[in-house]
């Protein structure tokens, strides 16, 4: 079938590399069927095919077989080849301490991640802190790595890994997810790990058929990950006021886009679980803006789907596109019409990710340009595109109850099981030691002033004052991010702000 094509000369190209030898699969790999079955096919025929491939060859004075290509895939395929591999630690199972300590002990050396990898070197990724780097040529050691059979860690490209950690801290204790395109489940086994929390549930909608959908738990399970359901129904076939999705409060988006971004695309491919049909159009090497107009139109109308669930508070949106039209059209448009239609008190609104780029990454754009997350396809890895829409609840007592969710995402308030170490922290010279996420206690205001930080050291242990750290989110210009606060009213006066205290204490 014409269909196939795309998938038949990726394998016979593979075969052409091993000189027609069948390949051997790796331990506990999953094989495509359609795969499998071309690949038989082409052994039964690989002599006469042998033969053709070297007369064409000879036709078109090409040195080897990857001439026959397009420049433009011959690149991304010479820059691919450079790259790092990336894999996450799975903190479900085990620490990212243990397992650079046990990468150590086998002879790697950890470095800085600015220098470029070479021989047995690993390094720690500074976007993604669980995201570890090694040197292309051990991707082969890796998938034969205790650690990688066992699910203590999986190999992804850091372009995937973006999304899951914009997502981080969106994510209260109870709050519960919805993935749209699953794929092979990698990434959103990589949030369950984030997050690892056993009150927090997800729906990853994407799977075509029964056998799809078993596939995905089994990724699942390798992983240790519980409490992910994977519905063959199509995401836009769900009623958003649906009461099982009640608790949902984000939505993931993996737009399948065109992945012009994508610089090695058979490696993406089988880690990622897409379909081997794509293969045709990266092959190609063009742009074929119909195609993509097509595919944004499909974006937009997931995108307005998702922002009409009436609890959703956050909805992040991923592509491996490099062209604007499946990136800030859609989520400038999709707002727009959405805002228009819904005409809520507090509106959709695109708001920077909440990730640690330095001053310097800001002020040249590398990697975040205005509120968007865009990195090109480099010798680093392939590129990705990222936003994150968020919403204020319009019920007062539920927005009190998400700033504080938030707040305990990012660590600015003490979980359940770390209240009682936060009432009986160290403090020092009338100073807190240490306030986390960018609260510098000497270059910023303190997390609560300090007759109150010495009052609060009296009360009784286990009672926390919520109230005074709910004002300081309110006024704080460094918690806009996980507040995102509505804007004051109209006649200028604190209405919201004191509704919103008022619904917290009550």
């Amino acid at each position: 079938h014409m269909e196939d094509l795309g998938l038949v000369m990726v394998i016979l190209c593979d075969y052409q590399t091993r000189k027609f030898q069948r390949r051997t699969p790796f331990t506990n790999e999953i094989q495509n069927s359609a795969a499998t079955d071309v690949e038989d096919a082409i052994s039964d025929c690989k002599t006469k095919l042998n033969a053709a491939l070297a007369r064409h060859r000879i036709k078109a004075s090409a040195p080897s077989i990857e001439y026959l290509l397009p420049e433009t895939v011959r690149s991304k395929e010479a820059i691919g080849s450079k790259q790092p591999v990336y894999t996450w630690v799975n903190q479900i199972k085990t620490s990212i301490s243990d397992v650079i300590e046990q990468f150590k002990e086998e002879g790697f050396t950890l470095v800085n991640s600015e220098e470029k990898l070479v021989d047995k070197q690993f390094a720690v990724d500074p976007l993604c802190s669980d995201v570890l780097m090694f040197p292309g040529e051990y991707r082969e050691d890796l998938v034969d790595h205790d650690l990688y059979l066992g699910g203590k860690i999986v190999i992804q490209d850091k372009s995937s890994c973006i999304a899951p950690h914009s997502i981080k801290h969106l994510l209260g204790d109870d709050s519960d997810i919805i993935h749209v395109n699953v794929g092979a489940g990698l990434t959103t086994a990589h949030i369950a790990s984030l997050i690892n929390n056993s009150n927090n549930h997800a729906w990853a909608f994407g799977a075509k058929s029964t056998s799809e959908s078993k596939a995905i738990q089994a990724q699942f399970e390798k992983c240790g990950i519980k409490g992910i359901k994977v519905p063959t129904d199509s995401f836009l076939d769900i009623d958003h006021d649906d009461s099982k999705y009640k608790n949902v409060r984000v939505i993931l988006v993996t737009a399948d886009c065109s992945r012009s971004a994508v610089t090695n695309p058979v490696d993406f491919i089988v880690n990622e679980g897409e379909d081997m049909k794509i293969l045709k159009d990266m092959a190609t090497g063009d742009v074929n803006m119909s195609r993509i107009t097509e595919l944004s139109t499909a974006h937009m109308n997931i995108m307005k789907h998702a922002m009409k669930f009436s609890k959703v508070q956050a909805v992040v949106y991923m592509t491996r596109s490099i062209h604007e039209t499946e990136n800030e059209n859609v989520v400038v448009k999709s707002v727009e019409y959405t805002n228009m239609v819904q005409q809520r008190k507090f509106p959709w609104r695109v708001v920077p990710p909440v990730l640690p780029f330095s001053g310097e990454e800001i002020e040249k754009k590398i990697g975040i340009i205005g509120k968007y997350i865009k990195f090109h396809p480099t010798e680093k890895s392939s590129g990705c595109f990222v936003a994150v829409v968020t919403r204020e609840p319009e019920d007062a007592k539920e927005a009190a109850r998400d700033v504080l969710a938030r707040a305990q995402a990012r660590g600015l308030l003490p979980t359940k099981k770390s209240k009682e170490k936060l009432v009986n922290s160290e403090i020092t010279n009338g100073e807190v030691d240490h306030i986390p996420n960018g609260h510098d206690a000497e270059a910023e205001p303190k997390l609560l002033p300090k007759r109150e930080r010495e009052k609060l050291q009296r009360e009784p242990k286990g009672r926390i004052r919520h109230e005074q750290i709910l004002n300081h989110l309110v006024h704080c210009k460094k918690c806009t991010c996980i507040m995102h606060r509505p804007p004051p009213s109209l006649d200028g006066s604190q209405n919201s702000t004191n509704s919103t205290r008022k619904a917290f204490t009550s």
